[in-house]
C-alpha cells in the first residue's frame, strides 16, 4: 500500500516516554508505523529519538534492548547505536565499527503532548508542517483526557466514519439525544476546503440535549434543546480535529460546555490503525470523577461503537480498495470524499 511518507504520524503520548528530567530508568516505546518498526526513547538532555526498530547485524528488535548512555543498545549482541543511528560501539572482535551498521534515524517532534514522526525525507520534515492542534493544549480553566485505540481496519475507514458525523444518531446513544427533535430543529450541514484542509460543518439548532452535554452543564438545569456544534476538521494524512460544544440556543458559546478533540490516525499497516485521541473541556475541570466519566464515556463510544463498526466493514471489504467496490454516495460522504481524493493526489504527487 502506497502512504504519504512525507507527513507527521502521531507516534503516541509524550509522558508514556517519561519527563525530561525524570530520574527513573529510561522508557522505550516501540509500535509500527506505515509497515515498518519504530522504537523511540529520551536522551539525558530529554530530547527525544526515533530510529527504525531493527539491528542491521541479525535483525533484532532494538526496542527489546537497553539504554547505555544515551545510545540504544542491542538485546542480541551488544552492537549500540546512537541517536543518530550510526553504531557507537561493537564489542566483538576488534571492536572496530563495520561501514553499514546504521541504523535510520527519523525525524521526531514533540508538541501538543505528543511525539511525532517524519516518516518520509529527513530534509522536508518542517515542523511547521504540523497542523496546529493547540485547542487540545494543556492550558488554564480546561481538563484533558487521552486514550490509544488500535483498530483493525484502514486508516481511511476510521477517517470516513468521523468526516461523517450522520451516523451519531444510530451508533452513539452516549453522544446523540433519545428524545426525537422537534419540529423547528434546524440541521446545517456544510463542507469546506481551503487547501489541502477538509472542513465538515454541523450546526444543528433546537436540538435535544445529548447525555455528554446534560452531564457537563455545570451552573443551572440544562435545557431541553440546545444549539450545538461539531465541525470536524482533516489535514492529511489523517489528523483530525473536532470543534463541538453545546449551548443556549441562539446564546454565545459560553453558556454551555465545549469538548474539542483531536483525532490522530497512524496507518499500521494496510489493514490496522493506531488511533490516538485526546478530549479536553471547559466545564468542571479540576473534578477528577468527571475526567474519568467523560474518558469512559468518548473513549466507550470509540471502543464499543465506532471501534467493532470500522472492523466489521473492513472484514467485509477484505483487502479491496474502496473504490473498486463502487460504494453507493449519500449527502453526507462530500467532507469524506473531498479528503479521500486529497490524499490520494498527494501520494501520486509524492510518487
Amino acid at each position: 500500500m502506497a502512504y504519504l511518507n512525507d507527513a507527521w504520524y502521531c507516534a503516541g503520548f509524550a509522558d508514556e516516554l517519561g519527563a525530561a528530567d525524570a530520574e527513573a530508568a529510561p522508557r522505550i516505546r516501540s509500535l509500527t508505523m506505515l509497515g515498518q518498526p519504530v522504537m523511540l526513547y529520551r536522551l539525558a538532555s530529554g530530547a527525544p529519538v526515533a530510529l527504525v526498530d531493527r539491528c542491521p547485524h541479525r535483525f533484532a528488535p532494538l526496542s527489546m534492548g537497553k539504554i547505555v548512555e544515551d545510545r540504544v543498545q542491542c538485546p542480541y549482541h551488544g552492537l549500540e547505536f546512537n541517536a543518530q543511528g550510526a553504531c557507537a560501539v561493537n564489542p566483538h572482535g576488534d571492536r572496530s565499527v563495520p561501514k553499514a551498521a546504521q541504523v535510520r534515524a527519523l525525524p521526531v517532534l514533540e508538541r501538543h503532548g505528543a511525539l511525532w514522526v517524519w516518516m518520509g525525507n529527513p530534509a522536508a520534515a518542517d515542523p511547521a508542517l504540523l497542523p496546529d492542534f493547540s485547542d487540545i493544549d494543556a492550558r488554564p480553566g480546561w481538563s484533558r483526557v487521552q486514550g490509544h485505540l488500535h483498530v483493525q481496519g484502514n486508516y481511511q475507514l476510521i477517517s470516513d466514519n468521523l468526516l461523517d458525523l450522520s451516523h451519531v444518531p444510530f451508533l452513539h446513544p452516549f453522544l446523540a439525544s433519545k428524545v426525537p427533535p422537534p419540529a423547528n430543529f434546524e440541521p446545517r450541514i456544510g463542507l469546506d476546503q481551503q487547501g489541502n484542509t477538509v472542513t465538515a460543518t454541523n450546526l444543528f439548532c433546537n436540538m435535544p440535549i445529548s447525555a455528554l452535554y446534560q452531564m457537563l452543564w455545570e451552573h443551572g438545569e440544562p435545557p431541553a434543546n440546545v444549539e450545538m456544534r461539531a465541525h470536524m476538521r482533516w489535514n492529511p494524512p489523517a489528523n483530525l480535529l473536532l470543534d463541538t460544544g453545546a449551548c443556549v440556543v441562539d446564546g454565545p458559546r459560553d453558556t454551555g460546555p465545549s469538548v474539542p478533540s483531536a483525532h490522530w490516525l497512524t496507518p499500521e499497516t494496510e489493514t490496522s490503525t493506531h488511533y490516538f485521541w485526546v478530549a479536553t473541556r471547559d466545564r468542571y475541570v479540576e473534578d477528577a470523577q468527571m475526567s474519568e466519566r467523560v474518558r469512559n464515556g468518548i473513549g466507550g463510544a470509540f471502543r464499543m461503537e465506532d471501534e467493532p463498526m470500522v472492523e466489521a466493514v473492513q472484514r467485509n471489504m477484505g483487502n479491496a480498495d474502496l473504490w473498486s467496490l463502487k460504494p453507493v454516495l449519500l449527502a453526507t460522504d462530500g467532507p469524506a470524499v473531498r479528503a479521500r481524493r486529497t490524499l490520494d493526489g498527494l501520494i501520486k504527487a509524492q510518487a
